[in-house]
């Protein structure tokens, strides 16, 4: 299992190298979160152990949130992981980084995991609920097959 702000890092630098532009903190959050899912969808298992919460526009990391508060985000953080995490990073890229923020926040309000974290919030209070890691698993599974009926 890789280390979430390492994955964070490696992400943002492959986004910067790709789209030669750097990334808001609000992609990042979704981006990080579509990238767990992928892994749950095709590994089983989570890419990294840091829980999201669920606040208004979406799943949040609280380290993601406090890299984006420094004024060089990652810059005091290492950049390892596996071939295989750049690999599904960089197929998280392919399906999702040209996606605005604002889109990605939209389809992150889809997920189960989401919903059942804002339940009983209103609208605009951030809230503090973890998503559910089953929750993001039936999210998983519910993509997958969605996915799989596109390509029949």
């Amino acid at each position: 299992m890789e280390n979430s702000k390492v994955v964070a890092k490696v992400l943002y630098n492959m986004y910067q190298d790709r789209f030669r532009c750097p990334m808001d903190e609000m992609k990042m959050h979704k981006l990080m979160y579509f990238a767990q899912r992928e892994s749950l969808m095709y590994d089983k298992e989570p890419l990294f152990e840091e829980s999201f919460y669920g606040w208004k526009y979406g799943p949040v990391l609280k380290s993601v949130r406090s890299q984006f508060m420094t004024p060089q985000p990652y810059a005091d953080v290492r950049e390892d992981v596996s071939s295989e995490t750049k690999k599904l990073l960089s197929e998280v890229l392919e399906r999702y980084g040209t996606v605005s923020s604002w889109k990605l926040s939209s389809l992150s309000h889809d997920e189960l995991s989401w919903k059942r974290a804002r339940q009983g919030l209103k609208a605009h209070d951030n809230g503090d609920v973890e998503l559910s890691m089953n929750a993001m698993r039936l999210d998983a599974t519910r993509e997958l097959a969605a996915r799989k009926m596109q390509l029949s």
